[in-house]
């Protein structure tokens, strides 16, 4: 009888052909021995670069490997819910095209899945602005693991529960303690992983948030959306349909949002790289908060301020950030 894989790692990807060489590469290293315990899924979003050669090179290295090519792009979103209804094994992972575990990082998260059972396992990342090999950045020479409440998990991940590289999801509890769970109720919000990251965050018990650095992200490598839309009102509107408005886990999430994430994205918005990101009126999505004292105090200062002013309560948000994440 053939073993069935306790994880499952998914590469969504579309036109990125460089960097999923060098992810793939990775992962054929990275999964020697793993073979009977690791499946790799690849979704090729309709790609008209090199990427069906990339794949075919992955395929020759790691067997253990289903593709996925569709014939047309069916949008972020869809690609990420094909690969979920195409999972098997207990635990999945998906990790973006242009992002890389660290070196030696997979053998002891397949460990970690092993000997214990968690609902969501949450790594941390370091941002590089271009990578190039998984041994850059601070080693991962072992897991320091927190075992911690929904709550805690919470106060903790807060909006990088939408960074679909740093969760490993265990999909047996999420269909258990959500029985008939439609994973695209959210698509065309380009956070349609919040459809199963957030009600298994509701209704599981046991989370684990490992504090080392384990991935290494592309930083100024995503765009193509509206910024302020997706994080201002999306994800807002989804927190609150899902994590139950007042609940002490919509209020974490959301207030660290507005005062601690948001101002940052705003900024972003308005002297990043603008061909990176669709343009919007940013003032009308934000007036949706206006009951929310970070508001006033925060988001408003960064949104209409001159430049000068408007960078110091960015730089206050960046502090509060960081006070949090002591505690």
């Amino acid at each position: 009888m053939t073993q069935k894989p306790i994880l499952t790692i998914v590469v969504p990807t579309h036109n990125r052909a460089n960097c999923l060489s060098l992810l793939l590469t990775t992962l054929a290293i990275e999964l020697r021995g793993l073979e009977s315990k690791v499946k790799v899924i690849v979704a090729d979003n309709a790609s008209n670069d090199q990427t069906v050669n990339v794949i075919d090179v992955f395929l020759n290295a790691y067997p253990n490997t289903l593709t996925l090519r569709h014939t047309e792009n069916l949008g972020a979103d869809e690609n990420f819910c094909t690969c979920v209804d195409n999972i098997q094994s207990k635990y999945f992972w998906f990790i973006g095209d242009d992002d890389l575990p660290k070196s030696n990082l997979i053998w002891r998260i397949v460990t970690l899945l092993e000997q214990d059972d968690y609902d969501i396992v949450y790594m941390n990342s370091e941002w590089l602005t271009g990578i190039t090999s998984s041994s850059e950045g601070t080693p991962v020479l072992q897991l320091e693991e927190q075992v911690l409440t929904r709550e805690e998990f919470a106060r903790k991940v807060n909006v990088w529960t939408t960074f679909i590289s740093c969760m490993v999801i265990n999909l047996e509890r999420l269909h258990v303690t959500n029985p008939g769970i439609n994973v695209r109720r959210f698509s065309g919000t380009q956070l349609v992983q919040l459809g199963w990251v957030l009600p298994l965050l509701m209704h599981g018990m046991r989370f684990c948030f490992i504090n080392q650095k384990c991935i290494l992200a592309t930083s100024g490598n995503t765009g193509g959306y509206k910024l302020v839309t997706v994080f201002g009102k999306n994800f807002v509107e989804i927190v609150k349909i899902i994590c139950e408005k007042n609940s002490a886990i919509h209020n974490s999430i959301i207030k660290t949002l507005m005062w601690c994430l948001l101002p940052g994205i705003i900024w972003k918005s308005r002297y990043g790289k603008k061909e990176k990101f669709v343009k919007e009126n940013n003032s009308n999505i934000l007036e949706n908060h206006k009951s929310e004292l970070a508001y006033w105090l925060m988001l408003l200062p960064v949104q209409n301020f001159p430049k000068p002013i408007a960078f110091i309560f960015y730089l206050v948000s960046k502090l509060l950030w960081k006070i949090k994440k002591l505690f």
